[in-house]
């Protein structure tokens, strides 16, 4: 009988030890996989921060840098309040699955920002250019940045300084010449 005994204890102390090994192993895996998929939207979503950040890079070469006209081809942007002819800030709205929508901020999940200035091109270009050199005329710049603004009440009217929201940001920049 002790002997009988001592073989169900053990055949239960294995089937305990298996059941413990399994689901570690299984909670390991869930860990894997939940892993997976943040990393999956994040690469999604730099994916897109980066493909509409081109657009808007070749939107301003394309147009020369001419704000109205880079507005008009995106019809739902719109500039800023204290925006100029030649100075101002484009803004563009996504929703979670990075279609362009109004600019009403319910519903929407990323916000591109395009933020144009002209400037002498001497100031531009003064750390590329050759100190003999001079550049006359102007230069317009742009600084693109891809926002990712889900769990915010209010979208940003400027680049943060805290980059945790920044998905993506470049410059462009073009020379015009004299006007």
């Amino acid at each position: 009988m002790n002997s009988s005994h001592s073989k169900t204890s053990l055949f239960l102390m294995e089937i305990i030890i298996a059941i413990l090994f399994f689901s570690l192993a299984s909670a390991v895996c869930l860990r894997l996989f939940a892993a997976a998929h943040i990393m999956s939207d994040q690469d999604k979503n730099l994916n897109n921060a980066i493909l509409w950040s081109q657009n808007l890079s070749e939107s301003f070469y394309g147009s020369n840098g001419h704000l109205l006209m880079i507005k008009n081809l995106y019809p739902t942007a719109y500039l800023a309040e204290e925006d100029t002819e030649s100075d101002g800030t484009i803004i563009l709205f996504f929703d979670q699955d990075w279609y362009p929508i109004d600019s009403s901020l319910s519903g929407a999940s990323y916000e591109a920002m395009l933020i144009i200035r002209k400037d002498l091109a001497d100031n531009v270009y003064a750390d590329v250019k050759d100190k003999e050199a001079s550049l006359k005329g102007y230069a317009i710049t742009g600084k693109i940045a891809i926002l990712d603004i889900r769990g915010r009440s209010e979208s940003y009217m400027v680049i943060p300084e805290d980059s945790s929201d920044v998905l993506f940001e470049n410059t462009v920049d073009v020379y015009v010449g004299e006007d």
